[in-house]
């Protein structure tokens, strides 16, 4: 099955922005600020945002995908593509159905106002299959992060005219409002929000299609050893310095998996009341250890 996943407007079209932010922003809570005060942030970047990460939540459910509007994660050099070219790609390509993702806007853009909501549009004429799809995967937004629930509504939209696209159904979701100050800062311009709204757009697209939703695995994949990527290591011993007792010294996160880090999770083994210790060395962190770790809070 493929789907399209279109990224809405280009880096440079106008008038596509928030108003200007009224403090620091920092996207990724990496600790760096990524808008400055005073400056507006545009609605592309948010969509390519989101949109990748779609990408990635459908492949992992054995998605087969296309895109347009966008290429890679880099939102700041894309072309406002014309719409009747993303129609013929759509097209051309035979994709099953195509998810527009965009952020809404209302007023003058030059001050923030109380319009809020989600809400996914269809086309009025067109719609194929696309009001169902559309209802499935409301639904499962709608079940995040509180917002007003806006609805499916019907309107004259090229990049959702099902007979122009040749697909089963297509939608365009309006994901917040990037007029709104709240949905602006805590949504739009909140990777983590994108991430929430990519994987409930996926769990609905499952939900509608008969496709099982794989969810992402928060831990390893992989049983963790000394001959494991340094990456996978870290992880354990990150997580690892959240449960291990205070008298005992914290693991430095080098990814090599030595003699305390093989002690540490004996110890842990010991705390969860598993016991293992007795027979086992502490050379392997399986499944349910990794799981157990997963859930570990930092304190």
């Amino acid at each position: 099955m493929l789907i399209n996943i279109d990224a809405g407007h280009g880096s440079n079209t106008a008038g596509k922005r928030t108003p200007p932010m009224p403090r620091d922003i920092d996207i990724d809570g990496d600790g760096k600020v990524d808008i400055k005060k005073g400056e507006q942030y545009r609605e592309h970047y948010a969509n390519v945002g989101v949109a990748v990460l779609l990408v990635e939540e459908l492949k992992r459910c054995g998605f087969k995908t296309m895109q347009t509007g966008f290429n890679d994660a880099n939102a700041y050099d894309d072309q406002d593509q014309p719409l009747d070219e993303r129609q013929k790609e759509i097209a051309k390509a035979k994709c099953d159905y195509s998810i527009s993702i965009h952020f809404n806007a209302y007023g003058d853009g030059v001050a923030f106002n109380s319009a809020e909501g989600v809400e996914i549009n269809i086309h009025e004429t067109h719609p194929k299959e696309s009001k169902k799809l559309a209802e499935t995967v409301l639904k499962h937004l709608v079940k995040g992060t509180p917002q007003t629930n806006r609805g499916v509504k019907a309107r004259s939209l090229a990049i959702v005219n099902c007979e122009k696209l040749k697909v089963k159904g297509a939608i365009l979701v309006e994901l917040a409002f990037m007029t709104n100050l709240r949905e602006a800062t805590e949504m739009m311009a909140n990777r983590e929000y994108w991430k929430e709204s990519a994987k409930e757009i996926c769990m609905g697209i499952c939900e509608y299609t008969g496709v099982k939703y794989i969810p992402e695995l928060n831990y390893p994949a992989k049983s963790i050893t000394p001959k494991s990527p340094s990456a996978d290591i870290k992880w354990a011993q990150e997580r690892l310095n959240r449960v291990i007792p205070n008298w005992l010294p914290k693991l430095e996160v080098d990814g090599v998996y030595g003699p305390k880090t093989r002690i540490a999770v004996l110890i842990y083994w010991d705390q969860l009341g598993w016991g293992r210790h007795m027979e086992d060395d502490g050379k392997t962190i399986g499944l349910a250890t990794r799981q157990a770790l997963a859930e570990e809070k930092k304190k």
